[in-house]
């Protein structure tokens, strides 16, 4: 298994200037990796995005762009929805719109981060050093787990505003992204008292669209949580597990251990939050160990295989990953 976070960077690139004057926390998927605790201990691989997606949104294609943003692209392919294939072009996408695009002219709150349009240029270094890489990684990663296992699994991690509604969303592209033995692992794994659905509103981006190909035992979702269960939405500060899991925790405790800022004054969340937190990260850790133990099911890898394996790939070197990612997740 790989579990990808491609919108949890908060850097910004000393060479390109100037700096937007944003809160990136704010657009950012704000430390969703924390409620994967157990990932590593479960065979699993992590690649995290260390540049924000004000740079490039790594759950964009390549080529998802406007004339109005890059007016000398050769080729742009703006799509209306993300993980939307390369004929669902939208030429009329507004530049300002957040969320429309690999490369946004506005950032969260509709703030300005680029006062003019991109030069090809421009465009094609950020593609090659920040967006490229990231996709090389996964791949590498996902090619060694279907030649040992004759399949992989992807979980692209995100998290959505509590105002979105539901709980947590695993987005399957309509079921065309994974196996169904795969999604129902997943859903049964989260389910418990959370309002989980399927593919509504997020179908998946990208990422699920590149590497969701079932057929050669590649398997991809994206799976949404929502932030109100894990974090204050309205200071960012998030909530500490160890307080969550923990019920005897007194508040004097749980001032002093939790992130949330409040007043001034560290404040942990109500036992009903902390309760909420605690099934949560036991949630997800379920769904990544039953994911899992897929590799050592003889039954369910014959299932899930593909037609053919392909060669192994060798782990990128830091050079070859690029400026934008970590690999002290990487596993043999």
């Amino acid at each position: 298994m790989v579990i990808s976070f491609p919108h949890v960077g908060l850097t910004w690139p000393a060479r390109l200037r100037p700096k937007p004057q944003v809160d990136f926390c704010r657009n950012a998927d704000y430390e969703v990796h924390r409620l994967y605790p157990a990932a590593s201990a479960a065979g699993a691989a992590c690649v995290q995005a260390v540049y924000s997606r004000l740079v490039v949104d790594l759950n964009r294609a390549a080529d998802d762009v406007s004339l109005r943003l890059v007016p000398d692209h050769p080729a742009p392919r703006p799509r209306r929805t993300p993980g939307s294939p390369a004929d669902a072009l939208a030429p009329d996408v507004p530049i300002g719109r957040p969320g429309r695009g690999v490369v946004w002219a506005s950032a969260v709150g509709n703030v300005r981060i680029l006062d003019r349009p991109l030069s090809y240029a421009q465009f094609s270094e950020r593609i090659r050093r920040y967006h490229r890489p990231y996709y090389r990684a996964l791949q590498v990663l996902l090619d060694r787990r279907v030649r040992r296992f004759g399949f992989a699994i992807l979980v692209d991690a995100h998290s959505m505003p509590g105002t979105v509604g539901p709980d947590l969303v695993v987005g399957t592209l309509d079921g065309h992204s994974c196996s169904d033995l795969v999604a129902r692992r997943a859903l049964g794994a989260l389910r418990g008292s959370f309002d989980v659905r399927r593919d509504d509103p997020y179908r998946g981006g990208e990422v699920v669209r590149v590497f969701g190909r079932p057929e050669e035992g590649l398997h991809a979702f994206q799976l949404e949580v929502s932030r109100g269960l894990y974090m204050d939405e309205t200071t960012l500060h998030v909530w500490s597990p160890a307080v969550a899991d923990d019920p005897g925790t007194s508040a004097a405790e749980a001032r002093d251990t939790s992130i949330r800022r409040d007043g001034g004054v560290l404040r942990g969340p109500t036992p009903r939050q902390g309760r909420g937190l605690a099934e949560l990260v036991a949630r997800v850790t379920s769904m990544v160990e039953r994911l899992a133990a897929l590799g050592e099911d003889t039954a369910a890898a014959a299932g899930l295989a593909g037609r053919s394996v392909g060669s192994v790939a060798s782990p990128p070197s830091p050079r070859e990953m690029g400026p934008g990612l970590s690999n002290e997740t990487y596993k043999g």
